[in-house]
């Protein structure tokens, strides 16, 4: 812990912490492992273009189980320091797949030369949640007929969601799942959801990670401030509640781009 905050890169520093505290991302990865040759349908997949894929470990591990015939690699990345460290990450890990990597704003990026199989956003649609319903329209265009567009999610069901609630005036904190199943309702898309149950151990919480993020000035920038308010607000009050773990739920949703021939 004290590295982290001796760096004075708090947010950095926050979601580090919370990767350690859940295991959404194994969850996640073990489910999309098991289910994408049946109910997902990707793993014929010989392209997939990934939407702020930050470092790609997290990709790597969804990679190497769930697309055994990948060849190509997309990322989109808006971080300059991410996108490299993507390349890198992909290059040691996955040598053998052709990797390309665009360093923009996915609301900027025009899409791949060549159309993909599978579009990817992995709990990324917080970061653009006031425009995710144009971007989900544009990936569309990149897609082959019969591809897929897997967008993973947190519900509005966990506990860490109950505390923090609605009254706070942190717009992405409260964009779940609910607002992409009226996205997709809303545009006629061919689409399912699977639940994927994770929890968060918050035992022995470092009260001094806490007054350290607590002391922090708050950020312009949503995602930041939904970190902050997190470790400011609903952790401590769950610890105080004599919680050790907190239940939460990701959705994991597919859409299906539909053959009109």
């Amino acid at each position: 812990m004290e590295p982290s905050l001796m760096s004075g890169n708090w947010f950095e520093a926050c979601y580090d912490d919370f990767c350690q505290r859940t295991d959404f991302q194994k969850t996640l990865v073990d489910f999309l492992h098991l289910n994408g040759s049946g109910s997902l349908g990707f793993s014929e997949a010989g392209a997939l273009l990934s939407v702020g894929p930050g470092n790609g470990r997290l990709d790597v591990a969804i990679v190497r189980g769930g697309f055994p015939k990948l060849t190509h690699y997309y990322g989109v990345e808006i971080s300059t320091v991410y996108s490299t460290a993507l390349q890198e990450t992909f290059a040691q890990d996955c040598p053998t797949l052709a990797v390309e990597v665009w360093n923009q704003a996915v609301e900027e990026f025009e899409g791949p030369a060549a159309m993909v199989d599978v579009v990817m956003f992995t709990h990324v649609a917080y970061y653009f949640y006031d425009t995710i319903g144009k971007i989900i329209a544009k990936s569309m265009d990149w897609i082959v007929p019969g591809g897929v567009i897997i967008l993973t999610i947190d519900s509005e069901e966990p506990d860490l969601q109950s505390v923090i609630g609605h009254k706070y005036n942190i717009p992405n904190s409260t964009f779940r799942a609910s607002n992409i199943r009226a996205i997709l309702n809303e545009n006629n898309y061919a689409w399912e959801e699977f639940q994927v149950p994770y929890a968060m151990n918050i035992k022995n919480l470092d009260r001094r990670f806490v007054d350290f993020v607590l002391n922090r000035e708050s950020s312009a920038e949503d995602v930041k401030a939904c970190l902050q308010f997190i470790y400011k607000e609903a952790l401590p009050q769950l610890i105080s509640a004599g919680k050790d773990f907190i239940s939460c739920l990701q959705v994991v949703f597919k859409i299906t781009k539909e053959d009109k021939m």
